[in-house]
């Protein structure tokens, strides 16, 4: 009788410890979901999944790939600094056919023993995995990419086990995406350039007001410069969009080196930049629009795998003081933006300043 009292005992105590480990588990989860949940932009869901979703749920990699055909994704991370970390971990294809044919994406999540000439692509740096499962991830019913789990268990992954929280998993994430997608566009609506991260044209409006009313007040002297890429056309036409994009931040970078604090740089559209240089003689802003122009053109563009490129630059330069007739911001963006016509009418690559 002691005997089966002990047996009952310890299948007991075997039934709360299952019960109890599944209790964690679905605590482990749901603070993870939260965490998803909470997440305001791309960069910090992405660190979340890459971060965290391995050491929290015992995996032995994660990655994940998503279709980004216009560099939505890739442009919204380039505004923030990636970690090593997610090198060979976070992948891009512009090519809705790649879902399938070279990643093996389907609707619906895919657990089997890991396969090197099939999930290789997906996992490049781990050839000793055992189980995979392949999560599709959807954005308005449509395949946007996958998030994928490896384990070095051969039986952690098995088809049609635990696919139902799988599948809510994928749900979750594609929604987070969704919505963190959402609200960098709403941003994007704000003030800052998505793509190189300066000052956009509704922010430099706003400034430009309050710099030329506070000249005015002090009668002090504002130049502007209105800087256009040379043949930048050519650039997006040989090279591709993604080429152009890369050289637009790279002289963004280069623009904001060479600002003082007090300047106030904006991206104001295409290939377009205006900087407004307060309590600057036009004598001044000319040696810094020439600094500028001989820092873009002794650059190497990196755009990826092609051969450095060479880009310069057109500068117009405007200043309102006592000897012009400028007395609207207006008119002074406009004796600039005329003055680019006029560098670029010179041979372009050079500074001109208008009279």
């Amino acid at each position: 009788m002691p005997s089966d009292v002990e047996s009952i005992q310890a299948k007991l105590d075997a039934f709360l410890r299952i019960a109890k480990n599944n209790e964690q588990k679905h605590v482990n989860f749901q603070e993870y979901e939260l965490g998803l949940l909470n997440c305001s932009g791309v960069f910090e869901l992405f660190s979340l999944i890459l971060e965290q979703h391995r050491d929290r749920f015992q995996l032995s990699e994660v990655t994940l790939l998503l279709f980004d055909p216009e560099y939505e994704f890739q442009r919204l991370l380039d505004l923030h600094e990636k970690p090593s970390s997610w090198r060979n971990r976070l992948l891009f294809t512009d090519k809705e056919h790649a879902l399938i044919d070279t990643y093996h994406i389907f609707p619906k999540p895919k657990l089997s023993v890991f396969s090197t000439s099939i999930h290789q692509v997906l996992f490049p740096d781990h050839n000793e995995l055992k189980s995979v499962a392949i999560l599709p991830l959807k954005r308005q019913n449509k395949l946007i990419g996958s998030l994928n789990l490896g384990s070095r268990k051969a039986d952690r992954f098995q088809p049609n086990i635990g696919t139902l929280f799988l599948e809510h998993l994928t749900a979750v994430i594609s929604a987070c995406i969704e919505n963190a997608c959402l609200q960098e566009r709403i941003e994007q609506l704000g003030l800052i350039d998505p793509l190189t991260g300066l000052n956009n044209r509704r922010f430099f409006d706003q400034r430009i007001s309050e710099e030329f009313t506070l000249a005015q007040r002090n009668n002090a002297q504002l130049s502007c410069l209105f800087i256009d890429l040379d043949h930048f056309k050519q650039v997006n036409d040989t090279h591709g969009h993604h080429a152009g994009d890369l050289v637009l931040k790279q002289a963004a970078r280069i623009f904001s080196d060479s600002m003082r604090t007090s300047d106030v740089l904006a991206r104001y559209g295409g290939e377009e930049f205006v900087i407004i240089l307060a309590d600057t003689t036009s004598d001044i802003a000319y040696e810094i629009a020439e600094r500028i122009r001989l820092s873009i053109a002794n650059t190497d563009f990196d755009i990826d795998k092609s051969a450095p490129l060479k880009v310069t630059l057109s500068i117009g330069l405007a200043t309102m003081d006592n000897s012009t007739h400028i007395t609207t911001t207006s008119q002074l963006l406009e004796s600039a933006d005329q003055a680019v016509y006029a560098a670029k009418n010179a041979g372009r690559n050079c500074v001109h300043r208008s009279h």
